[in-house]
Protein backbone atom coordinates (compact mmCIF):
# COMPACT_ATOMS: atom_id res chain seq x y z
CA UNK A 1 0.00 0.00 0.00
CA UNK A 2 1.21 3.48 -0.72
CA UNK A 3 2.27 5.96 1.87
CA UNK A 4 0.55 8.88 2.19
CA UNK A 5 3.37 10.62 0.80
CA UNK A 6 3.52 8.87 -2.45
CA UNK A 7 -0.18 9.05 -2.64
CA UNK A 8 0.66 13.06 -2.20
CA UNK A 9 2.80 12.86 -5.07
CA UNK A 10 0.44 10.89 -7.41
CA UNK A 11 -2.06 13.74 -6.56
CA UNK A 12 0.44 16.17 -7.53
CA UNK A 13 1.47 14.69 -11.02
CA UNK A 14 -2.14 13.72 -11.82
CA UNK A 15 -3.07 17.47 -11.33
CA UNK A 16 -0.76 18.26 -13.85
CA UNK A 17 -1.78 15.53 -16.14
CA UNK A 18 -5.39 17.24 -16.66
CA UNK A 19 -3.55 20.52 -17.24
CA UNK A 20 -2.59 18.60 -21.06
CA UNK A 21 -5.63 18.63 -23.16
CA UNK A 22 -4.09 16.09 -25.28
CA UNK A 23 -4.99 13.72 -22.05
CA UNK A 24 -8.09 14.89 -21.16
CA UNK A 25 -9.62 15.01 -24.60
CA UNK A 26 -12.50 13.10 -25.60
CA UNK A 27 -11.39 10.20 -27.19
CA UNK A 28 -15.07 8.42 -28.04
CA UNK A 29 -14.68 7.32 -31.69
CA UNK A 30 -18.95 7.90 -31.87
CA UNK A 31 -18.10 12.15 -32.54
CA UNK A 32 -22.33 11.96 -33.40
CA UNK A 33 -22.88 10.93 -29.58
CA UNK A 34 -24.69 13.71 -27.47
CA UNK A 35 -22.06 13.27 -24.96
CA UNK A 36 -19.24 13.43 -27.35
CA UNK A 37 -16.92 15.22 -24.91
CA UNK A 38 -18.87 15.35 -21.66
CA UNK A 39 -17.04 12.28 -20.36
CA UNK A 40 -18.32 12.98 -16.92
CA UNK A 41 -21.63 12.71 -17.95
CA UNK A 42 -21.10 10.03 -20.57
CA UNK A 43 -19.33 7.81 -17.86
CA UNK A 44 -22.16 8.16 -15.35
CA UNK A 45 -24.60 7.37 -17.86
CA UNK A 46 -23.03 3.87 -18.68
CA UNK A 47 -23.03 3.43 -15.01
CA UNK A 48 -26.24 4.03 -14.50
CA UNK A 49 -27.67 1.81 -16.95
CA UNK A 50 -24.68 -0.78 -16.53
CA UNK A 51 -24.15 -0.33 -20.00
CA UNK A 52 -20.84 -2.13 -19.95
CA UNK A 53 -18.13 0.33 -20.48
CA UNK A 54 -18.05 3.59 -23.20
CA UNK A 55 -16.69 3.50 -26.87
CA UNK A 56 -13.61 5.44 -25.79
CA UNK A 57 -12.70 2.82 -22.67
CA UNK A 58 -13.52 -0.64 -24.78
CA UNK A 59 -9.94 -0.30 -26.67
CA UNK A 60 -8.28 -1.09 -23.02
CA UNK A 61 -10.50 -4.51 -22.45
CA UNK A 62 -9.54 -5.54 -25.97
CA UNK A 63 -6.02 -5.97 -25.09
CA UNK A 64 -4.97 -9.45 -25.46
CA UNK A 65 -3.93 -9.16 -21.43
CA UNK A 66 -6.90 -8.80 -20.64
CA UNK A 67 -9.10 -10.80 -23.35
CA UNK A 68 -8.86 -13.95 -21.29
CA UNK A 69 -10.20 -12.09 -17.63
CA UNK A 70 -12.94 -10.33 -19.93
CA UNK A 71 -14.32 -13.53 -20.82
CA UNK A 72 -14.16 -14.93 -17.65
CA UNK A 73 -16.15 -12.48 -15.79
CA UNK A 74 -17.73 -10.38 -18.49
CA UNK A 75 -16.51 -6.94 -17.59
CA UNK A 76 -16.83 -7.05 -13.95
CA UNK A 77 -13.37 -6.19 -12.42
CA UNK A 78 -12.11 -5.99 -8.49
CA UNK A 79 -12.59 -2.43 -7.18
CA UNK A 80 -9.38 -0.46 -6.47
CA UNK A 81 -8.54 0.21 -2.45
CA UNK A 82 -11.00 2.91 -0.79
CA UNK A 83 -8.67 5.53 0.43
CA UNK A 84 -9.60 5.98 4.15
CA UNK A 85 -10.68 9.97 4.62
CA UNK A 86 -7.11 10.41 6.21
CA UNK A 87 -5.23 10.62 2.90
CA UNK A 88 -7.58 13.29 1.84
CA UNK A 89 -6.90 15.23 4.13
CA UNK A 90 -3.15 15.00 4.46
CA UNK A 91 -3.69 16.08 0.40
CA UNK A 92 -5.67 18.80 0.72
CA UNK A 93 -2.89 19.93 4.13
CA UNK A 94 -0.01 19.17 1.63
CA UNK A 95 -1.55 21.68 -0.48
CA UNK A 96 -2.43 24.13 1.96
CA UNK A 97 1.41 24.23 3.11
CA UNK A 98 2.88 24.62 -0.46
CA UNK A 99 0.72 28.20 -0.88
Amino acid sequence: MKTKEEYYLDCLKNRELVKNPDIIKCTCKNLLCEWHGKCNECIALHRYYGDHLPVCLQPMIKNKSFEKLVNLVELDTIGRDKKSIEYYEYVRDQDEKSK
